[in-house]
């Protein structure tokens, strides 16, 4: 999915931007950091969520619930434990759209560490300026 299509995928559902906040993978992709997702992963309470669950009936993922409302949307009702009040409280609006801050985004990748986030983990920690620090030198004399 392009940055578009998520664009307009979000248009389509139509959820109450103060109660869900775009995460993973298409918070770096609204904000230009990759160019494609495959899909798209919000977090949702109250009216979002109730909406959500409007579209398609809940289903339990591995911790959380998730409503597919569209193809290749999953609207969660938690993420792993992280607080959803705290990810849609401090979300930053991007292209319009309420996201995930990148702090909370690169702490979810790297705690999976799956393949796949690999490399979105290095785009993340470069973004934020938190590179891995490596062994340290002594100062030159």
């Amino acid at each position: 999915m392009t940055r578009d299509e998520v664009a307009a995928l979000l248009d389509e559902l139509a959820l109450p931007p103060t109660d869900f906040a775009v995460h993973g993978s298409a918070a770096m992709l609204l904000r230009g950091l990759i160019e494609e997702v495959d899909d798209l992963d919000l977090v949702a309470r109250g009216a979002a969520w109730r909406r959500a669950c409007a579209l398609a009936a809940p289903e339990p993922g591995s911790r959380d619930l998730a409503s597919r409302p569209l193809p290749g949307v999953e609207v969660w009702n938690g993420w792993l434990g992280d607080d959803v009040d705290t990810l849609i409280d401090g979300a930053e609006l991007v292209a319009g759209w309420p996201c995930v801050r990148l702090q909370a985004v690169l702490a979810f990748k790297a705690r999976l560490a799956r393949p796949k986030d690999r490399a979105h983990v290095t785009l993340l920690r470069a973004r934020l300026g938190e590179a891995r620090p490596g062994p340290r030198r002594p100062p030159r004399r």
